[in-house]
């Protein structure tokens, strides 16, 4: 009894402090997203290179998902998040002091290494580690809940913290500063309390596994359900890129105030991502598959971002409108926040499952180094038009189209999954 006590102690303690490093760790490259122009009036960058910037991370990130996935099989998850927690402060420090604009093309490609390499995997094997194949539905969406709920906490700090300053710039430094000691914070308190999951080395197969090896890389790269996993990824984040523009289609297709579509903006980014994440988890344990889950949650994305395109624009589709933008909000929150927890689903081992998030990871945040132009061309190639507001529909349109073919790769997923089963329980017996 004793020990289960204190495995369910350590279970919790490790995913409140994942989730907490988790919602800190990218604040400082994607700070431009709150604050764009006290950034550019700090670093003296042009909009273009702050595009450049977010490029630069976006590009390393892309290379470093699947080496990061094998080196969370390898190493001490522990070791893995104190490290990057630490390395994102010290980086967040120096680009405090405000460089030259090289140099903060240096720091976000470190930010690159600090957050996806070294942490994003292991954050998400340290959580698949806390539980069976049953658990993972609801433990990914306390997770993905988690960080939502630290990540607006701790932008709500940062606002405080960029008002204590006489003017913008002050502002900028001192939210840099604020989240680099939160990130520092963070790092303590991985290192103090989350278990050491590192191989003791008394084990042989534990020490003949201890290397980075190819065929880890291949045993993973051969498992068409682990890239199917991706492909679900790719269409539900694909969609959330494009849904982006929902709040410019608000203000400009049914005339809300700025007030009233930044209210709705924070809505969907922390509110629905949460209670998303929350509901997802947990509903889809209860129906013994996260699979199953997404592939009815991509029909309510497809449904509800068709219904977009019909709602009228006047002031009798105001109310349908956000509703229908809440109730799609959850279904793609939903689908976010089970990204990983298939992985025991689709019958990947334990020792695989950081490889497998790399492949996940890889084929799913793709679009990040293409996508935000591509979509932002199309809203702006009919801005100042006589249909200013085709651009809009037709990245609902493509939510949809995302959303069909994510239903139908899910729906293969499970047809795939089912045969792989009988083949094991076959082998058993």
């Amino acid at each position: 009894m004793a020990n289960t006590k204190k495995s369910n102690v350590t279970k919790w303690l490790t995913l409140i402090i994942v989730a907490f490093a988790g919602g800190l760790i990218t604040k400082l490259p994607y700070l431009r997203e709150t604050y764009m122009i006290p950034l550019q009036q700090a670093t003296g960058a042009t909009k273009t290179q702050l595009g450049i910037l977010m490029s630069a991370y976006g590009i390393v990130n892309f290379i470093c998902y699947f080496p990061g996935g094998v080196l969370a099989d390898k190493f001490s998850c522990k070791s893995l998040i104190v490290v990057s927690c630490f390395g994102t402060a010290i980086a967040g420090l120096w680009f405090w002091t405000m460089p030259g604009f090289i140099w903060l093309v240096v720091i976000h490609a470190i930010f690159a290494i600090t957050t996806v390499f070294t942490f994003w995997a292991a954050m998400v094997k340290s959580i698949n580690r806390l539980g069976d194949g049953d658990e993972q539905g609801r433990l990914f969406g306390l997770l993905e809940g988690g960080r939502g709920l630290i990540g607006t906490l701790a932008a709500f700090g940062s606002v405080a913290v960029f008002g204590w300053a006489a003017d913008e710039i002050g502002g900028m430094k001192n939210a840099i500063l604020y989240y680099s000691i939160l990130l520092a914070v963070a790092g303590i308190l991985a290192w103090i309390f989350m278990e050491n999951d590192k191989p003791t080395g008394t084990d042989k197969a534990a020490k003949a596994d201890s290397g980075l090896k190819m065929k880890d890389f291949l045993e993973v790269a051969k498992m068409p359900r682990v890239w199917l996993c991706g492909v679900l990824g790719i269409c539900n984040y694909s969609a959330l890129i494009f849904h982006g523009y929902i709040t410019g289609y608000l203000s400009e297709g049914f005339g809300m105030s700025a007030t009233t579509v930044a209210n709705l903006s924070v809505v969907r980014t922390y509110f629905m991502m949460m209670v998303g994440a929350f509901v997802a988890g947990f509903v889809a344990d209860k129906m013994g598959s996260r699979i199953k889950f997404m592939k009815y949650a991509f029909i309510g994305m497809a449904v509800f971002a068709s219904l977009y395109v019909l709602i009228p624009t006047n002031g009798a589709g105001v109310s349908l409108v956000i509703v229908n933008f809440i109730v799609y909000g959850l279904c793609l929150y939903g689908i976010k926040a089970l990204y990983f927890s298939t992985i025991d689903e689709v019958l990947v081992p334990k020792r695989l499952a950081g490889t497998a998030s790399g492949v996940i990871s890889l084929v799913t945040y793709a679009p990040e180094m293409f996508l935000y132009t591509l979509s932002g061309n199309m809203v702006d190639k009919y801005a100042g038009t006589a249909t200013p507001l085709k651009g809009y529909h037709n990245c609902f349109i493509a939510m949809a189209v995302l959303s069909a073919i994510g239903f139908i790769a899910a729906f293969v997923l499970m047809r795939m999954n089912k045969k792989a089963l009988a083949e094991a329980k076959a082998a058993e017996a």
